[in-house]
């Protein structure tokens, strides 16, 4: 009987390590990835996203969206703050 609650406990821990909410998943953000990256499209609606990552900010979790125009080898970078889904900054490069 001990083996079998044992398991069970054993099992239930590990679901509940995979099974983690999609805050949990996205390191406490309220915004996901996809509305992230629909924010930053609403800015430059000719553009495409090229890369996006949840990363803390100067103490703010913000998603940085890499995105390309088209006919352009300029990437422009669109900080999207992961918690209110405002636009924190805007950067463009040239790679």
């Amino acid at each position: 009987m001990k083996a079998m609650s044992r398991s069970a406990l054993s099992l239930f821990l590990c679901l509940s390590f995979v099974c983690a909410s999609p805050i949990e998943q996205q390191g406490g953000a309220k915004i996901t990835r996809n509305e992230a990256e629909h924010i930053a499209l609403a800015r430059y609606p000719d553009a495409r996203v090229t890369a996006a990552k949840l990363e803390p900010v100067q103490g703010n979790l913000v998603w940085s969206i890499e995105m390309a125009r088209p006919k352009s080898k300029k990437i422009t970078e669109v900080a999207v703050d992961a918690m209110t889904g405002r636009l924190a900054t805007v950067k463009k490069g040239g790679h």
